[in-house]
């Protein structure tokens, strides 16, 4: 049996940190993109979530991309 393999969507997501909670633990945020096509270019998505981040005030912890894929045998 083969395997196909059908891209469904994909996402980017921004992780910020925001600060220190009086317990003296992180406090993070994390914006994410919906809807990006799962065939765009990974460099694209890149340029663009960093076009974001340009506007952002808080420092940035990650940059994620996220790809549902669908596996059906043939």
């Amino acid at each position: 049996m083969a395997l196909a393999v059908n891209d469904l969507d994909s996402s980017g997501s921004i992780r910020f940190h925001l600060g220190v909670n009086e317990d003296g633990k992180d406090v993070t945020t994390t914006r994410t993109f919906s809807g990006v096509k799962p065939n765009a270019d990974d460099e694209d998505l890149y340029e663009f979530l960093n076009a974001l981040i340009d506007l952002q005030k808080n420092p940035v912890i990650s940059i994620i991309r996220t790809t549902k894929k669908q596996y059906e045998e043939d």
